[in-house]
């Protein structure tokens, strides 16, 4: 009677119905699995996914890795009845399309699994567990969105070429300037101008030129430099100091161009990413100019992952 009940068991959760919401960012992709009653059965991370950072190709890397513990932590590789994938970089139809078929390259992807790919600024929005509202990313990249009764609008978010000013790879390339007008002797150097040196591996002065031949289209990696400039705002470092000014006036900017468009009101706000959500003089920046806008803008941080998020949406396909 027990094997007889367990076998019951099993045999109901092969067909539960399974939904997979992907987050692919810049730096890392997230996964996150849920059933019908929407629990979480599987998370896991995996590299960059963002379409304007790596290749097709890698994109799909990173889905499949992130993907390649499932079977080992549930005992069997369910089938998908949705998959809903949020990644940055998408900005047209076609790469919509250029991601939804790479969806549909994934292990427990069949015939009958839905499958719709959008940008992330999508499930940064979902996030809130708002259906209308302000979402921002401020990660690798930068990009406001917003959404008020079925119109929807997005400001920023045009790839680190445009510059994606208030994102983390904006403060990283204002880290490397700082530090090369300071060692030029345009401005005073400072603690964090030699940290930055360091941190770079300069050695003289014109191994600049070589490293910035080599961080060219990195975005990642000159992002990485972001913590260094918060870390020295909050210790009063005056290039810090400018270097946050800017940027958080940009992001203001970008949540403006939302705000105006939809002609919101008290909206709700969602903040995507540590850059925009850490303790300190970049955050507190941020929030005077939000509500310089508006000083009834409720800003919050996510209510539930962007990734579950994402799992929820490929629920409502």
């Amino acid at each position: 009677m027990k094997y007889y009940l367990n076998c019951v068991k099993i045999v109901a959760v092969i067909y539960m119905n399974y939904y997979l919401g992907i987050d692919g960012g810049g730096t890392k992709t997230k996964v996150c699995l849920i059933n019908e009653n929407k629990e979480i059965l599987y998370e896991a991370t995996s590299g960059p996914s963002s379409i304007d950072t790596v290749t097709p190709d890698l994109t799909l890397r990173s889905f499949c890795s992130a993907l390649s513990k499932i079977e080992e932590k549930l005992g069997f590789f369910p089938e998908f009845d949705g998959v809903f994938a949020g990644v940055g970089g998408i900005v047209t139809k076609d790469h919509e399309e250029i991601v939804e078929a790479l969806l549909t390259k994934l292990p427990g992807v069949n015939e009958k699994t839905k499958v719709q790919a959008r940008n992330d600024m999508e499930i940064a929005l979902a996030s809130s567990l708002c259906k209308e509202g302000i979402a921002i990313i401020v990660g690798t990249g930068m990009v406001a969105f917003g959404k008020k009764a079925g119109r929807t609008h997005k400001s920023g978010g045009w790839g680190f070429k445009e510059g994606e000013i208030g994102s983390a790879y904006d403060l990283g390339m204002q880290a490397i300037q700082m530090m090369i007008r300071a060692y030029d002797n345009r401005i005073p150097k400072t603690a964090f101008t030699e940290e930055v040196y360091k941190r770079l591996g300069m050695e003289r002065v014109t191994d600049f030129i070589q490293i910035m031949d080599q961080l060219w289209g990195k975005r990642t990696e000159i992002a990485s430099l972001a913590p260094l400039v918060t870390k020295f705002a909050d210790q009063n470092d005056p290039h810090c100091l400018k270097i946050i000014e800017k940027s958080t006036y940009e992001i203001a900017l970008a949540v403006r161009g939302v705000y105006k468009t939809l002609e919101m009101n008290a909206p709700t706000l969602v903040v995507i990413g540590s850059l925009g959500n850490s303790e300190g003089r970049f955050r507190t920046m941020l929030h005077e100019k939000i509500h310089g806008i508006d000083a009834k803008i409720n800003i919050i941080a996510p209510q539930v992952d962007p990734a579950y998020a994402a799992a929820l949406l490929a629920s409502d396909l």
